[in-house]
């Protein structure tokens, strides 16, 4: 129609109406017509979108259902029969006899479960804290959908930052996102305890005890690394880790011989909690401003109002001080 062919291309009503010969009310009508064939068709899309997000759910469902083999449904039908015997009061060997398996595999699940019988309870709900598989497989539906980060995350119920921090570190070197290589590489990375970074690579640690040992400070160790191996990640480093592997006892990765060649020459950190303060003055032969002139009261002469404020200040901050320093005795 000639009519939407002119609208569309952003042409007024009037300049319309002028190029077609339409009267005023027929002009009207068909500018009611298009609106109504637009929202149709925006309604249709809207559809088309909540269906495929739907879909995207119901199939991350699918899949993490069909996950699971016969065999390990069998397993966990045979387990969940033996803890039913075990509440009945059923002895190892008496409850694998019923259920025909072996008393080894009896045994096994009673040190999986460290020897108690698990709670008929259901398990608490997780808190949703980390994202999980069936989250992974719906980012990767909803980005194939076209759809923003925002929109993801609105999906998701979860925050626009996530998702951003979720594609940043999941995605290969293509800018592909797999949910599947994702969730393993996010368990991977949960795992603790994890080894020290200095432990863990013996060429970075290398580089470190060279420079300590020509005195170069944490911060120009790892300013200097940064600089020389812009393209290299595995040669990042902070200074507290650094600090961390010298100065703390469960330190790792580097031998405590290293710590004199420190600027400080400190072996153990000290924390400034420990440091003990306000044992007297440490100006010598100091004046106490108990001990000023009279002729200070009058504020006559220029600079005695000046020494009040910095009296007033300076009595306001060491109680600051005091209070602080007995609510950490308190804590302590």
């Amino acid at each position: 129609m000639r009519f939407d062919l002119l609208r569309g291309q952003k042409v007024t009503l009037r300049r319309c109406q002028a190029l077609l010969r339409l009267t005023d009310q027929r002009c009207r009508s068909c500018e009611r017509e298009r609106l109504a064939r637009l929202a149709k068709v925006r309604n249709a899309a809207a559809a088309a979108q909540h269906a495929a997000v739907m879909s995207s759910s119901r199939y991350a469902d699918q899949v993490l259902a069909s996950t699971i083999s016969k065999a390990q449904q069998h397993r966990a039908e045979r387990a969940a029969k033996y803890w039913q015997l075990m509440r009945e009061g059923k002895s190892n060997a008496e409850a694998c006899r019923l259920l025909g398996m072996h008393r080894r595999t009896g045994t096994l699940l009673r040190r999986a479960n460290n020897y108690q019988i698990p709670s008929l309870q259901p398990p608490p709900v997780a808190a949703g804290r980390y994202l999980d598989v069936r989250e992974r497989l719906r980012i990767a539906d909803l980005l194939n959908l076209g759809h923003s980060m925002r929109r993801v995350a609105r999906e998701l119920g979860r925050q626009p930052s996530t998702i951003k921090r979720e594609l940043d570190r999941h995605r290969d070197g293509e800018g592909r996102y797999l949910p599947r290589t994702a969730d393993h590489d996010a368990r991977r990375q949960r795992a603790r305890p994890k080894a020290h970074k200095l432990a863990a690579n013996p060429g970075l640690r290398g580089l470190v005890q060279r420079k300590l040992n020509r005195c170069w400070s944490p911060d120009e160790i790892c300013g200097w690394m940064k600089r020389t191996y812009p393209d290299d990640p595995s040669l990042r480093l902070c200074p507290e880790t650094i600090y961390r592997s010298l100065l703390l006892r469960e330190g790792q990765g580097l031998h405590k011989r290293y710590a004199t060649k420190l600027r400080t020459g400190r072996r153990i950190r000290k924390t400034r909690w420990r440091i003990r303060t306000g044992q007297g003055s440490r100006i010598r032969n100091m004046t106490m401003i108990d001990q000023r002139p009279a002729e200070v009261e009058t504020r006559l002469e220029a600079g005695h109002w000046e020494g009040d404020l910095v009296r007033h200040e300076a009595l306001f901050y060491r109680a600051e001080v005091e209070d602080l320093r007995r609510c950490v005795v308190a804590v302590a």
